[in-house]
């Protein structure tokens, strides 16, 4: 967009307009699927993109990131066809927005294949994380995308859920998600994994929050530095930051260090602390 012109969206389905010079951008993942794949694999989510911003459901937890009415993803099929990729659109229903910052590409069933993780709202049930897998549709040849399982909603309207990372916490080979519920009020980490059509809670623990009212981005994420996975959040008061592990079935934090700006610093996620 040239800069100084406001485009005006309109959004037919909320009957409001957006500038988009009031917008971010629409947030794009991408990560490429290894180069040393058979010829045929099952189908590889390499970008996913979302689109189609709305004010259907005004919470603005996220500053000028909307909600957004759709999710685009790239798949690749293999290395060496005449057409190596497809695109698939999720096209939520008026009730529904996905209400994050980015798509992720974070492997959950732990066959090294990247499932699509995001946060999704209700306009009267708030929000929930939802995991979403590529496949081959039955009876087809093409890909699609179908959701793989979710949290339950969490029941209340402008109440949301803010992802930390993913990884294998238990020893199963499979991943778990962390995530903060209600990172504003309630501050709950939960670990939850993969279980059937659900994701089910392995372990919480309150008092725990990774982002502030109004903020584009999500603060911390998981290191491995050797004492395997560590959850990096921030302490209710955004003072402190917190490293989280999983033992003997708890979530166990202790404090590594002080918070700049309410926000984390790059050391504590790299291990140089």
């Amino acid at each position: 967009m040239t800069a100084g012109i406001a485009i005006v969206l309109l959004l037919a389905a909320s009957g409001i307009a957006i500038a988009s010079d009031t917008l971010v951008p629409e947030p794009v993942t991408e990560l490429p699927a290894p180069i040393d794949l058979f010829d045929k694999h099952p189908p590889w989510p390499v970008r996913a993109q979302f689109a189609k911003p709305t004010l259907r459901y005004p919470h603005g937890i996220l500053g000028r990131i909307p909600g957004w009415g759709a999710l685009i993803i790239d798949i690749q099929l293999c290395q060496k066809c005449d057409t190596a990729y497809r695109q698939v659109r999720i096209d939520l229903p008026e009730d529904r927005v996905f209400e994050d910052t980015a798509p992720r590409l974070w492997d959950i069933t732990g066959d090294g294949r990247p499932e699509i993780v995001v946060v999704e709202s209700d306009v009267e049930l708030g929000a929930r994380l939802t995991v979403w897998e590529a496949r081959i549709e039955t009876g087809s040849d093409l890909p699609a995308v179908a959701l793989l399982a979710a949290t339950p909603f969490i029941g209340t309207r402008f109440r949301w859920l803010a992802p930390l990372g993913a990884a294998d916490f238990t020893g199963d080979r499979g991943a778990e998600i962390a995530y903060v519920e209600r990172p504003h009020l309630d501050r709950v980490l939960r670990l939850v994994t993969l279980h059937g059509e659900r994701l089910v809670e392995v372990a919480h623990l309150a008092g725990v929050t990774n982002h502030t009212i109004g903020e584009e981005s999500i603060h911390g994420g998981i290191r491995q530095c050797g004492q395997g996975s560590e959850i990096i959040a921030l302490s209710p008061d955004l003072q402190t930051v917190l490293a989280v592990v999983f033992k003997e079935g708890s979530l166990v934090p202790r404090p590594i260090g002080l918070a700049v700006d309410s926000g984390i610093p790059e050391r504590f996620l790299t291990c140089s602390e």
